[in-house]
């Protein structure tokens, strides 16, 4: 399909759904789970593992309402995310995931769409679900200038290099922590605590800075200031309360999962 083929999806008015397009099954159920917690009102959600398949099941479905807002991985496999963009009708508002460094951003801040980057984070997310109900991104029919600079931007677009060693400092000495060894970190307000199977420390860098750089198919978010290494996790026991405790296999401290995450950590295991 040419890219500038729009799609017939049918009358808009009908109520829409929302379309999410990631490759990556865990990435892809995350952020399922983390929309149908954040943002109930926008409807049905149907996901799909590449462009071509998005495209077959909006074709499929035209008789009915246009999704009204997309949800898509840039670096597809055969047909790429921009490409899927273009073909979705005007009226569907895109907003781009992308696990690219900064350099790639300005070629999408256009004001035709947001972007987000992964590793995602509810309050990353939450924003853009704002940005959307206040209908502040624009049709994706202007992603054109985006896809005629493709060609020169692809060499700067390069996947994020996730940490291998952490900087512990105390005085004038600096321990590195294996990332390998990391149980789980916790927020301390301008720190954060590490907790390795060598002991504890603490880094000079906020939480919500460390989780971008570590890999999100092995750390994950459980509450607002905790993400622990998943291999570590031994057992979660949810409460009445929707949320639950996370027991590790080698370390006696229980920690707390918040409702949202614990969605998402289902998702991640299915």
């Amino acid at each position: 399909m040419a890219t500038d083929e729009k799609l017939n999806y049918g009358d808009h008015s009908n109520g829409g759904w929302v379309l999410v397009v990631e490759d990556e099954p865990r990435l892809r159920d995350e952020l399922v789970a983390l929309l149908a917690t954040l943002a109930p009102d926008f409807g049905e959600i149907r996901a799909f593992g590449s462009a071509e398949e998005a495209l077959l099941a909006c074709q499929e479905g035209a008789a009915h309402a246009a999704p009204h807002c997309a949800f898509v991985d840039i670096n597809l496999p055969g047909q790429s995310g921009l490409e899927l963009a273009q073909a979705l009708p005007d009226e569907t508002r895109v907003v781009f995931v992308t696990a690219y460094d900064a350099f790639a951003i300005p070629a999408f801040d256009r004001g035709a769409v947001d972007y987000m980057l992964k590793p995602l984070s509810s309050e990353r997310l939450q924003r853009s679900i704002d940005r959307l109900r206040n209908r502040i991104t624009l049709p994706s029919g202007d992603l054109q200038p985006v896809l005629r600079d493709l060609p020169q931007l692809q060499p700067k677009l390069q996947p994020v290099a996730y940490l291998r060693w952490l900087a512990a400092s105390a005085g004038r000495r600096t321990q590195l922590v294996a990332v390998d060894d990391v149980v789980f970190l916790q927020s301390d307000n301008k720190y954060t605590r590490v907790v390795s199977r060598n002991g504890e420390h603490l880094i000079e860098e906020s939480l919500k800075t460390l989780l971008q750089k570590l890999d999100p198919a092995v750390f994950l978010q459980v509450h607002r200031s905790t993400v622990v290494n998943l291999r570590e996790v031994l057992m979660v026991e949810r409460d009445e309360s929707g949320a639950g405790l996370i027991q590790l296999r080698n370390n006696p401290d229980v920690l707390r999962i918040s409702a949202p995450f614990l969605r998402a950590f289902k998702a991640f295991l299915a």
